[in-house]
C-alpha cells in the first residue's frame, strides 16, 4: 500500500503543477511587451536604412507598416498513474505515472503596405513648420533638426544633397544655425501657439525680453541681422514660405519626409563598382558648413556590431554603433515621420483568433 500511496500522491503533484502552470497570460506579457517593441523598433530601423539606400541608387521606397499584433498561447496537459502489488500467483505488476502536455504559440501579426493618393500626399508634403518649433522645444537639438528639415529660413539656403538641386548651401544659414542652438541652450530661444477668434493658430517664435531690453546680447544680435528682422521686437510670426522674410516675420522653407529621406541619401558610401557602372550618382563631399548629419559604410561583409544593417545589391550598408550623431537623426527621422500624415487605417482590420 506504501507503493500505490506514493503514486497516487505523485499523481496529485504532477496535476496540480499542470493546474498551477494553467494561466500563462500574466507571465508573458513583460517579456511579450519588450520583445515585440525590440522586434519592431530594428525592423523599423533597418526598413527605413533600406528605403535611403535604396533612393541613393534611384530605386523605389516601400513602407511597410506593422499594424497590429495578437499573440496567442494554448496549453494543454494530461496526467495518468498506476501503482503495483502483487498477484496471487506470486507475480508482481505494477505500472508508473504518464504526463503529458501540449503548449502553442501562435502569434498573428498584421502587416499594412503603405499605398496610395494619402501616402503619397503624406511623404510629398512638406512638414509644418509650427512642428520643427515643437520639436525644439520639446528638446530636440534645434542645429541638427534645422539641417534636416529645412530647405532655407528668410532667403539663408541650406546645404543640399538631392541630385535635382545639389549647393553648398549659405554660409549665413549654418551660423543662424548655430545661434539658434546657441539661444536654445541658454533659453533665450521660445514659442508658442496664439489663436485668434475664428480658431486660427499662428506660430510664434520669442525672444525673452531680459535678452532685449537693455541692450541685446551678441548673438542674439546677430541672428536678427542675419535673418533681417526688426530687433526691438520680442515675438516674430513664423510661417511656410520662400520669401525672404524680415521685419516681423520668418519665412521657413520645410522639407518633406521624402526630401529628407533623398537629402540623407547623398551621405551614403558608394562602392567603387556601383559609381564605375552608373548604379548611382555621386555627390560631392561638403566644402564648408557642418558635417553631414549621417554616415552609412559599405562593404562586403557583414559589419560585427552595427545600429542598423542591410544588405543591398550584393553589398552591406549599416551605421555604426557608435555614431551618435547619426543614431540621433535616426530619431528625428522616426519622430517626424510620425507628424506626416502617411495614410495609416485608423480602423484596424478585425482579426479572429481561433478558440485553442
Amino acid at each position: 500500500m506504501q507503493w500505490g500511496s506514493w503514486i497516487r500522491q505523485a499523481s496529485l503533484l504532477a496535476l496540480s503543477s499542470l493546474i498551477g502552470c494553467s494561466s500563462i497570460g500574466p507571465g508573458t506579457v513583460p517579456r511579450d511587451r519588450f520583445d515585440y517593441s525590440s522586434a519592431v523598433a530594428d525592423s523599423w530601423k533597418e526598413q527605413a536604412l533600406l528605403n535611403i539606400v535604396k533612393l541613393r541608387y534611384m530605386d523605389t521606397p516601400v513602407i511597410v507598416d506593422v499594424s497590429q499584433i495578437v499573440s496567442g498561447y494554448s496549453f494543454q496537459g494530461a496526467v495518468s498513474g498506476t501503482y503495483g502489488q502483487n498477484t496471487p500467483f506470486g507475480g508482481f505488476y505494477s505500472n508508473g505515472v504518464g504526463v503529458q502536455g501540449i503548449y502553442t504559440d501562435r502569434p498573428t501579426i498584421t502587416y499594412t503596405p503603405l499605398t496610395g493618393q494619402q501616402y503619397m500626399k503624406g511623404l510629398l508634403t512638406p512638414i509644418a513648420p509650427s512642428s520643427v518649433l515643437f520639436m525644439i522645444q520639446a528638446g530636440y537639438a534645434a542645429d541638427s533638426l534645422m539641417l534636416l528639415t529645412l530647405e532655407s529660413i528668410n532667403g539663408l539656403n541650406n546645404r543640399s544633397l538631392a541630385p535635382s538641386h545639389m549647393n553648398p548651401g549659405d554660409p549665413e544659414f549654418f551660423r543662424a544655425v548655430e545661434l539658434v542652438r546657441a539661444g536654445q541652450r541658454s533659453g533665450e530661444i521660445g514659442m508658442h501657439v496664439q489663436v485668434d477668434q475664428v480658431k486660427k493658430e499662428t506660430t510664434l517664435l520669442t525672444f525673452h525680453r531680459r535678452t532685449l531690453n537693455g541692450g541685446a546680447p551678441p548673438e542674439a544680435a546677430e541672428l536678427a541681422r542675419l535673418l533681417r528682422l526688426d530687433g526691438t521686437l520680442s515675438e516674430y510670426q513664423v510661417t511656410y514660405g520662400m520669401s525672404a522674410g524680415g521685419g516681423s516675420q520668418i519665412d521657413m522653407t520645410t522639407r518633406s519626409v521624402f526630401q529628407m529621406m533623398l537629402e540623407l541619401a547623398g551621405t551614403v558610401e558608394i562602392p567603387k563598382v556601383h559609381l564605375d557602372d552608373g548604379s548611382t550618382y555621386p555627390v560631392p563631399p561638403p566644402t564648408e558648413g557642418p558635417a553631414p548629419l549621417m554616415h552609412v559604410h559599405s562593404g562586403t561583409t557583414h559589419p560585427s556590431d552595427p545600429f542598423a544593417a542591410i544588405q543591398y545589391q550584393g553589398y552591406w550598408f549599416w551605421i555604426d554603433r557608435g555614431d551618435l550623431l547619426s543614431k540621433r537623426t535616426f530619431a528625428f527621422l522616426t519622430a517626424i515621420f510620425n507628424f506626416a500624415d502617411t495614410g495609416k487605417l485608423e480602423n484596424l482590420p478585425l482579426i479572429t483568433i481561433p478558440a485553442q
